[in-house]
């Protein structure tokens, strides 16, 4: 699946940024590539309204985590908004990790980060993987 990015300027240095699909290793250089423009220094407020977002990968948070640096660096205004229940719970796993490395490499952290969406839109759907024996 692709990823789809709509960029509004909703008013002067105020943009909404809202990327629509997966936010992973294949679409992370063209989301950083097209947010570039928008985090130079007449941005105040940036918007990421992750309404349509239904998947991150650990490259993906680590583009918003930089785009979020660069702004407050500029004593600009950085914004999450919309969250899916999956996105959601990602943000909550890492802002609830330590600072410390917990995992050998990356590709254990996107198991780990799909693994944990996955059962966010389980429980969506009425179904957890202990319902179904799956741990």
């Amino acid at each position: 699946m692709s990823l789809k990015i709509d960029v509004k300027e909703q008013r002067k240095g105020v943009y909404v940024i809202a990327p629509n699909g997966r936010l992973d290793t294949e679409t992370y250089i063209d989301f950083g590539e097209k947010i570039k423009q928008y985090l130079g220094e007449e941005t105040k407020i940036l918007i990421f309204d992750l309404k349509e977002l239904n998947y991150i990968s650990s490259i993906g948070l680590g583009v918003i985590f930089q785009a979020k640096k660069t702004i407050e660096t500029r004593k600009g205004v950085f914004i999450l908004t919309n969250f899916q229940p999956q996105i959601k719970k990602i943000f909550e796993v890492v802002k609830a990790l330590p600072n410390n490395p917990v995992f050998e490499n990356m590709e254990e952290v996107d198991k780990y980060l799909d693994l944990v969406q996955k059962n966010e839109l389980e429980k969506q759907d009425g179904t957890s993987q202990e319902e179904t024996g799956e741990i």
